[in-house]
């Protein structure tokens, strides 16, 4: 609940542990007995998901509410951002990133594919790089976006009123904005052959991202998660020092809006970036989302519990092998240690649940029995 979400990134421990994560309607109607499924009103069927799985804070960028609660599929197909933006869900910055790109719509990607960038080879870039500038494709003034966020932030807080705490988030940091813009080949060339170039791009992109940070910052939010995919399952995508020198001082920046409010930032990216993470701490973060692809082991996750769960707010889920491939009863086993691991530490909440259905339905009911939590 919204009061015991608010303890825990504060880190009281409190009477159940935290969670940050849903189920399947499906699911959960079987789990909670509480009707979802078939509830028109896509407000209320919210509400009444979150409410029944006792779901204590959950996060979001910026949205569409006439796109994703229309029921309606996507159109398919080709183009600019131009001619696929009716149907896509997301504001953020992402007319930013896809701009001047051919991009497609698949079926069952939330997001667009790139297929096809202004640029070909190494010198097609550096002569687009001299002529482009993000800051040219947002325009807008920080509290004009600040009023789309706001009515996001509004219209969540209304639906989920004293059930979860609503945080904000914002997805294209930095890092993720260059993989969308320019792509792996190119952007790897520039970061080692050009930094001087890159750094420009970064320093001028880190302008727009610390718009909508500040923007996010006005519309009364307590908790902000700051997405940033920065690795893989096997770890950082370059070198720790590399970070360090090119992206660490323009989190700061970016994030300053939000540090300067007391607003608490939770930073979250793909893959395994244990090895950045007290620098992403230096650059403001009050804590992480651990997604379950790097597959840390539970050796590692108590590790990073250890070191950071008792100053850090921490979201961790089961493990990927035994909840997607393995037996309920490892399921139910995953539970128990997952479970047992958060009770040591105030602020460890359950992140996303991944794995087959019999799988969840048996990690959940498991979790739920053991949810409760003595405060001493």
């Amino acid at each position: 609940m919204l009061d015991r979400a608010w303890k825990a990134v504060n880190l009281e421990c409190t009477d159940k542990l935290p969670l940050l994560a849903v189920i399947g309607e499906d699911l959960a109607e079987k789990v909670t007995g509480v009707k979802i499924k078939g509830v028109k009103d896509p407000a209320e069927r919210m509400r009444r998901l979150y409410e029944a799985l006792d779901v204590d804070m959950m996060y979001t960028l910026g949205v569409k509410f006439d796109v994703i609660w229309s029921g309606r599929k996507p159109k398919l197909g080709h183009g600019y951002f131009e001619d696929l933006k009716e149907d896509f869900p997301y504001t953020d910055a992402f007319h930013v990133a896809y701009k001047g790109l051919k991009l497609a719509r698949s079926e069952s990607a939330s997001q667009l594919w790139v297929v096809k960038r202004p640029f070909k080879t190494y010198e097609d870039l550096l002569r687009y790089l001299k002529r482009y500038d993000p800051r040219d494709d947002e325009p807008r003034s920080v509290s004009e976006i600040a009023c789309e966020y706001r009515e996001v932030y509004r219209t969540y807080r209304e639906i989920l009123d004293r059930v979860t705490l609503v945080a904000g988030e914002f997805y294209l940091t930095l890092f993720t904005y260059l993989i969308i813009h320019i792509g792996w080949p190119l952007l790897v060339k520039l970061a080692f052959k050009d930094p001087e170039i890159l750094d420009d791009l970064l320093v001028k992109y880190a302008e727009v991202a610390r718009k909508h940070v500040e923007a996010w910052s006005r519309t009364g939010i307590k908790v902000f998660f700051s997405h940033d995919d920065i690795a893989w399952k096997n770890g950082l995508f370059f070198p720790v020092y590399w970070y360090r020198r090119h992206i660490k001082p323009l989190w700061r920046e970016i994030w300053k809006p939000i540090k300067d409010k007391g607003i608490k930032l939770i930073f979250v990216s793909d893959g395994d970036y244990r090895l950045l993470m007290d620098d992403i701490i230096d650059a403001g973060a009050d804590g992480f989302y651990i997604e379950w692809d790097p597959r840390l082991s539970h050796k590692d996750t108590e590790e990073l519990a250890r070191k950071y769960g008792d100053s850090k707010i921490l979201a961790i889920s089961p493990s990927y092998e035994a909840m997607m491939h393995g037996s309920t009863q490892e399921a139910v086993a995953e539970a128990e240690w997952i479970s047992d691991l958060a009770k040591k530490y105030p602020a460890i909440f359950l992140a996303e649940i991944p794995g087959k259905p019999e799988n969840i339905e048996a990690f959940y009911k498991a979790w739920i029995s053991r949810r409760k939590r003595a405060i001493k």
